[in-house]
């Protein structure tokens, strides 16, 4: 058995890296898990294997470019900085997007990558964390659950579908959970 975790596209570094970048953006709280748990990380890394495999090479001039704007800022790389430090970091690139936004027509090539580098990272974390678990991520559901998300359902009870009811009641089912019902299973669920 493997003591670290495989990955498809990232070498251990990288993904040691993304990961701690997604933590920050849904960080773990007391009883309450985060992009870490929820496996975000595996989810870029597939994703960058298959349907975003465009990506790759951004990817890593924007993993580049990052660790060496933390390196010119701490002197270390993002994984071993401080919670705190960390948070610096993504705090100083989301200003340097917050005064591109006019216009990007007089920013340097570098910031520029460094912004799109840290607005993807961002979205592909909020795919990796609330997304269906069959693409890799929200690993066993942890984000449907801090949301109150009940998964891919076929259909809702008329009480289900009442003003206040409490979703968190519902069974949460995954893609994968509606695939196993079988064809004949799945038309008895539906029909009820």
């Amino acid at each position: 058995m493997l003591d670290f975790q495989a990955y498809m596209y990232f070498n251990q570094e990288e993904a040691k890296t993304i990961e701690a970048i997604a933590s920050r953006f849904i960080p773990s709280e007391e009883n309450s898990p985060g992009a870490r748990e929820a496996g975000a990380v595996i989810f870029i890394d597939r994703s960058l294997s298959g349907f975003y495999s465009h990506l790759q090479t951004f990817y890593r001039k924007g993993l580049a470019l990052f660790e060496q704007f933390c390196e010119k800022k701490f002197g270390k790389q993002f994984a071993e900085l401080s919670v705190e430090q960390q948070d610096e970091v993504l705090h100083d690139i989301d200003q340097l997007r917050a005064k591109m936004e006019p216009s990007v027509a007089n920013i340097d090539e570098e910031n520029l990558l460094l912004v799109q580098f840290f607005s993807v990272v961002y979205e592909h974390t909020i795919e990796g964390t609330f997304g269906d678990p069959i693409y890799g991520g929200n690993r066993d559901g942890v984000g449907w659950k801090m949301i109150g998300f009940p998964g891919a359902q076929w259909r809702y009870s008329p009480e289900q579908m009442q003003l206040g009811y409490d979703s968190k009641q519902i069974e949460i089912k995954s893609l994968a959970d509606i695939q196993k019902l079988g064809a004949s299973a799945l038309k008895k669920e539906v029909l009820k």
